[in-house]
């Protein structure tokens, strides 16, 4: 990201300058890993003014998709204001990229309820091609979910090293599930709101037939390596070098990596985000190659929270797990990103 500082005459020692400077190198680099698709605005603007005692007063703004987020701080000593300001600001959008990603999955939903508003009387007495050009609609809408999740899958099951998915096309997967879902729709029109539930279980399914024709692979897609969450951290297949990992593969993982709050909130382990050359690249490789160590049920789940801005509770009806029990493998493995990524 960029920034605009206005007014630095304001400071006229060259060491409060300094102090500023140093400081906001360190802030912006925070900045930037706040989700492309979150911004309205690529700039930082930071306004330096006096106030009536002769004091200094540092106002930070940005534009976000919600609005613009601003915050500021008065004060004698920039070396006061400056820290404190930046820290507020941040945590102020930490708090709205929460709100971003609700409001998503929300316009998920409703663009879906849209393509579905019919009550039970109204789809019990469908036409056979009325059925049909509904099932078109509701599938135009959930498709780019599922090719997602189909990929990332696949590409999860290639660093783990299970052969049977390696020459497996994305396509012919989506649409295997596509044709068993319209038979499921078909037979259950009464229950379509649970459509997209629909789609990954059985996506899950088609992809664990596959493991289970390969008499060599011993494992199934969603089989748990452990049961128990403090055992997250056992290592699944790979040694994390990213051999296998093409530049497309990965960019399935840039429009968000659930955990830029974890980065922007970071006080003591800010020496990371220095060390990052190619910020956005050098830590979705890091992610990558933790969460390719996890069960892939695990990783699944994951990649259900945070990139298709699913709720706990349809990942639960997915999974057929209970919801605390996905809530707290959603916090495990988040804790345990922040603390490989931090050392």
């Amino acid at each position: 990201m960029e920034y605009n500082v206005e007014q630095l005459e304001l400071i006229p020692k060259g060491e409060d300058r300094n102090f500023l400077e140093k400081h906001l190198e360190k802030f912006i680099k925070k900045m930037s890993f706040i989700p492309k698709k979150y911004r309205k605005s690529n700039v930082i603007n930071i306004n330096i003014s006096e106030i009536k005692d002769k004091g200094i007063k540092v106002k930070i703004s940005t534009s976000l998709n919600t609005g613009v987020i601003s915050h500021e701080k008065s004060g004698r000593d920039i070396k006061e204001i400056v820290p404190a300001v930046f820290e507020e600001f941040t945590e102020k959008i930490v708090k709205e990229i929460d709100k971003i990603r609700k409001r998503f999955s929300q316009d998920k939903k409703n663009s879906f309820l849209n393509a579905i508003s019919f009550d039970k009387k109204d789809l019990s007495k469908l036409s056979e091609k009325e059925k049909e050009e509904l099932f078109k609609n509701i599938i135009t809408v959930l498709l780019p979910g599922l090719k997602g999740y189909v990929k990332r899958r696949i590409i999860s099951a290639k660093l783990a090293k299970l052969k049977a998915l390696s020459n497996v096309d994305y396509k012919d997967v989506i649409n295997e599930v596509v044709l068993r879902v319209y038979q499921r729709y078909k037979n259950n029109i009464e229950n379509i709101k649970d459509i997209n539930i629909w789609l990954i279980q059985e996506a899950d399914n088609v992809l664990n037939e596959i493991l289970d024709k390969q008499e060599f692979e011993k494992i199934s897609y969603e089989e748990l390596l452990s049961h128990e969450l403090e055992q997250l951290e056992e290592e699944f297949t790979v040694d994390g070098d990213g051999e296998l990992v093409m530049t497309e593969d990965l960019d399935e993982y840039d429009t968000d990596f659930g955990v830029e709050e974890i980065i922007l909130i970071s006080k003591g382990e800010s020496d990371f985000i220095e060390k990052l050359e190619q910020d956005k690249t050098s830590l979705k490789h890091k992610i990558y190659d933790e969460l390719i160590k996890l069960p892939l049920r695990y990783q699944s789940i994951y990649d259900l929270y945070y990139f298709e801005n699913m709720e706990v509770d349809e990942i639960a009806k997915i999974k057929n797990m209970d919801a605390m029990k996905v809530e707290a493998i959603i916090i495990s493995i988040k804790e345990l990103l922040t603390e490989k990524l931090f050392n």
